[in-house]
């Protein structure tokens, strides 16, 4: 196991799996790899909850590009509610109740301090609209964004439409729960705009996500699949 993957196993250790976040260590392995093997250097986090995700990619940051990962999330009650899946409507309607966002905050902002990631970890406590004119007045692109944030329709087609123009030509793009119908009219937009680089679908791990890329050309796209599925299944 290298050293990166080292790191990342025992920070995840620190960071519990709820049902506000479950970012898996092979899934926060996979864009921490992607960050060390094409040298991407700005990053973004939309929905960063307990930092699962985004932590990861500041570590890679630190470790491999001197980058920065921007981690948005408002830590707020009224943006966590979601409608759009009435089977997990008493675990969604639970989770805002009994969660205390100020203090996920704190916690995350006690984390970014012992690991000595503010260099490499921008909080943003905003909503992705919100942010997303932050980006724009900053004129910020991505080589990298995860998007899972708010899962309801319009929330999650809304990250795609503001973020996915600010993603750079070769950048990647990971959607979280693309098997969740709420989120399937997000995922199909993607699919026909970028290119489909990756899907795994394995809830026992918390896996639930696909891989997209930006690019003109076709080229060597076979040889990123390949390589790609061999770096997240390697540890298993």
């Amino acid at each position: 196991m290298n050293e990166l993957r080292r790191e990342i196993d025992r920070m995840l250790s620190e960071i519990p799996i709820t049902y506000g976040g479950g970012c898996s260590v092979d899934k926060a392995y996979a864009m921490a790899w992607m960050i060390r093997r094409y040298q991407l250097r700005t990053t973004l986090d939309i929905g960063v909850y307990m930092g699962r995700s985004l932590f990861p990619q500041a570590i890679a940051h630190r470790r491999c590009t001197g980058g920065v990962a921007y981690g948005v999330d408002p830590w707020a009650a009224a943006a966590a509610e979601q409608r759009d899946m009435p089977e997990y409507k008493e675990l969604l309607e639970r989770f805002v109740r009994e969660t205390d966002f100020e203090a996920v905050y704190g916690e995350v902002e006690r984390l970014r301090n012992k690991w000595s990631l503010e260099k490499h970890c921008v909080l943003i406590r905003e909503t992705s609209e919100a942010a997303a004119q932050y980006f724009a007045e900053r004129d910020i692109e991505f080589d990298l964004i995860h998007i899972d944030g708010n899962h309801d329709t319009k929330m999650v087609s809304r990250d795609v439409e503001l973020y996915v123009p600010r993603l750079r030509e070769g950048g990647f793009l990971f959607m979280d729960d693309v098997t969740w119908p709420s989120v399937r009219p997000a995922y199909e937009r993607v699919c026909a705009s970028l290119q489909h680089v990756y899907e795994r679908v394995k809830r026992s791990r918390g896996d639930d996500y696909a891989v997209f890329r930006r690019s003109r050309s076709k080229l060597r796209l076979a040889a990123l699949r390949t390589a790609f599925h061999l770096q997240v299944h390697s540890y298993r």
